[in-house]
């Protein structure tokens, strides 16, 4: 696979680059179509940028772990910045920067998806091979796949296939930064899962079976695969493609629960943005060296004596407060974004089995990452879903899951205690200003 391993090089020396370098000169997340592609190199530069929009800080960068954490009963926020407090306090509105940012990080992912899938056929470089082509747009197509359902579990009624309010869907690629978003209606939430399983599909067929971790792969779209039927209640479909995962010999759970966040590109791995020193919008500056994030009273008293997860949550120097350390370096912020980790696919797999009925299957399951923390398995599935719930906080407190998880099991509103309509988030005020728009706020806001 002659293309995968030259993008493995342009997909991590990327990283090496500032955020603010890269944009400050020529960006790749913002070709203009028509003009982008000429050659192979430029179809490799857009797909590296592609990499680069996902670590924004707009993004996987600080603000779907910030907004998702704070929001719920993991963090909160000693500061003063109005929209962090906001998402401190649980409540926000259409106004949030923060919601914003996730909103447009994510459709800007989109936008530079849809410019290689539309660009690349049309490339005419004799050294582009027709399987270098197919690669690319699978590429391409799982990415896209990947912000949609993030937008998707964000900001639509992700839980009723029959609700009207899931996404307006941009197809193609404009010169925008947001692709006229606000230009289109709302498809429904089927529509839209219709949409996102149709690349996943065609991602899957495309991509390489690599233990590459750092860039798309065809676990990554099964593991999206596993997620997306989650979410859309269909768990034998869920069940299919975690175990695909779970069973690649190519991914498997650390042995040490804390050796994960201290190296990058584990067998734990499925998909990470990995970060250097130059990096300076990352999950460690962010949501962790911040002195006005700090882990919730609540959380660190709910954790079992003995429990590995634990020693994630301690003192920096110089700092008066335990910190969430799910961090390699704070000295330069060069840590890992972990997007999917093998342990989610048990989660996903214990889920889907418990309701589907089989409640032994499930607890085998939690049991596997719940003894990997160094805790005693649970004798029994009494009780599944508190023990689920618990379990799923200890193990990805600070990677910004807890929301879209209490949401889809249909638990937000009784652990979190908010509002119905807040288990998602509004669409941002922003697009209500312009001139033809034609989006639908969601319910409540």
């Amino acid at each position: 696979m002659k293309v995968f391993n030259k993008r493995f090089i342009l997909s991590t020396s990327v990283f090496f680059i500032s955020s603010c370098s890269v944009l400050e000169h020529d960006p790749q997340d913002a070709i203009i179509p028509d003009q982008a592609f000429n050659s192979e190199a430029s179809v490799q530069s857009a797909v590296i940028g592609l990499y680069h929009q996902l670590q924004s800080d707009d993004y996987y960068g600080a603000s779907v772990q910030y907004a998702s954490d704070n929001y719920t009963d993991i963090t909160a926020y000693a500061g003063f910045n109005i929209e962090y407090k906001e998402a401190g306090d649980g409540i926000l509105p259409p106004t949030n920067l923060l919601v914003e940012k996730i909103w447009l990080g994510a459709y800007r992912v989109i936008n530079g998806a849809n410019e290689i899938i539309g660009g690349v056929p049309g490339v005419d470089d004799i050294g582009f091979t027709e399987e270098e082509r197919i690669i690319v747009i699978a590429e391409a197509k799982c990415l896209r796949a990947l912000g949609y359902l993030d937008l998707l579990v964000h900001f639509g009624e992700h839980w009723d296939l029959s609700s009207m309010y899931g996404l307006p869907l941009v197809t193609q690629s404009t010169n925008s930064d947001y692709a006229n978003i606000n230009m289109l209606t709302r498809s429904s939430v089927q529509e839209t899962y219709n949409f996102i399983l149709n690349d996943l599909e065609t991602a899957e067929v495309g991509l390489p079976d690599s233990d590459n971790r750092a860039v798309a792969t065809k676990a990554l779209t099964q593991s999206l695969l596993a997620k997306t039927y989650l979410h859309m209640n269909d768990y034998v479909s869920a069940i299919t493609y975690a175990t695909q995962v779970i069973n690649n010999v190519n991914y498997s759970l650390n042995p040490s629960f804390l050796d994960i966040f201290q190296s990058e590109l584990t067998s734990e791995s499925v998909f990470e943005l990995v970060s250097s020193s130059l990096d300076i919008s990352n999950l460690a500056l962010w949501t962790i060296i911040r002195d006005e994030v700090l882990p919730e009273e609540t959380l660190i008293a709910s954790f079992t004596d003995g429990d590995q997860r634990r020693g994630l949550i301690g003192n920096v120097e110089g700092k008066p407060y335990e910190r969430l350390l799910k961090a390699e370096d704070f000295s330069n912020h060069a840590n890992p974004a972990y997007i999917v980790r093998i342990a989610e696919l048990y989660f996903f797999r214990a889920e889907a089995k418990h309701f589907s009925g089989d409640a032994d299957g499930a607890i085998v399951d939690l049991n596997t990452v719940r003894t990997r923390a160094g805790l005693e398995p649970y004798s029994d599935s009494n009780n599944f879903l508190e023990k689920y719930i618990n379990e799923n906080m200890w193990e990805f407190f600070g990677e910004g899951k807890r929301l879209y998880t209490l949401t889809r099991i249909d638990k937000a509103g009784e652990v979190l205690g908010i509002e119905d309509f807040r288990r998602i988030y509004p669409i941002p005020a922003r697009e209500f200003t312009i001139e033809g728009n034609q989006l639908v706020q969601n319910p409540g806001y």
